[in-house]
């Protein structure tokens, strides 16, 4: 009885005819959205500063949010979306298979429901991207992406961290601390920015809302730069295939 390799180690080096590094197309395709966010930041404020930065109050601001970046960039925000999201099913189903070996089933699936949440929420804005930023359904749906990040990272965090004790490989170690870092910023900028918000919907002070949409941006790099951490969590993972076994994963 022939048993299926488990572990590169398990293969001859001759016998696999592809191997593609996970960690690879991990890294280019989370290296999309930071990217792409900073370009939408830069070309929006060059081309349509006055109606990106505009509100209700009409008091000073010259930052626009990441919602005006949106409506602003339009094709630009929903290709970004619609190219992350294979990365993110990927990420997904690695993650289910990375849990089951330091998590209980109830924690793993709890860290699993709020990412495919906030995945879904995430196209669900782009698709509807121009929508009015004073419409019910943009704030619930941009309330949904906040809400739901700010579930997954707070969760996976917490569970990562009473776990630490297994992350023994340098890669690991390394995940860990970017990801502690990545927290510690992203829960400090999600109280600021919701308390510039409060400040500029009750008291319509100038730059208030500019202040908001910095944070946001740091938040927004938080959560991205979190989700590329990813790349550390399966760099010794690649993709095989061989005539005998067909497509399997190594070192899961």
């Amino acid at each position: 009885m022939k048993l299926l390799p488990i572990s590169g180690k398990d293969l001859p080096g001759n016998v696999a005819e592809l191997r593609v590094s996970i960690a690879r197309l991990l890294f280019f395709g989370f290296a999309i959205p930071p990217i792409g966010l900073t370009y939408f930041i830069m070309r929006t404020m060059w081309t349509d500063f006055e109606g990106s930065t505009y509100t209700s109050c009409g008091v000073l601001n010259i930052l626009p949010s990441v919602s005006a970046i949106a409506r602003s960039q339009v094709l630009g925000w929903k290709f970004v979306t619609w190219t992350l999201l294979p990365f993110r099913l990927t990420i997904a189903c690695l993650y289910r298979r990375y849990y089951k070996h330091i998590f209980t089933r109830c924690l793993g699936c709890l860290v699993l429901v709020c990412f495919i949440y906030e995945s879904l929420s995430t196209v669900v804005m782009a698709l509807w991207v121009d929508i009015s930023g004073d419409s019910m359904f943009h704030k619930v749906s941009v309330l949904s992406i906040w809400f739901s990040s700010f579930g997954y990272i707070g969760t996976s965090f917490v569970c990562l961290k009473r776990h630490q004790s297994l992350a023994i490989e340098p890669h690991q170690k390394l995940s860990y601390m970017l990801k502690r870092k990545l927290v510690i910023v992203y829960f400090s900028g999600t109280f600021t920015m919701w308390f510039w918000y409060l400040l500029h919907t009750n008291f319509c002070l100038p730059l208030a809302y500019s202040c908001f949409a910095f944070c946001e941006y740091i938040v927004s790099w938080c959560l991205m730069g979190y989700l590329w951490t990813s790349v550390l969590d399966f760099y010794p993972i690649y993709l095989c295939h061989d005539a005998q076994h067909g497509y399997f994963l190594t070192d899961i």
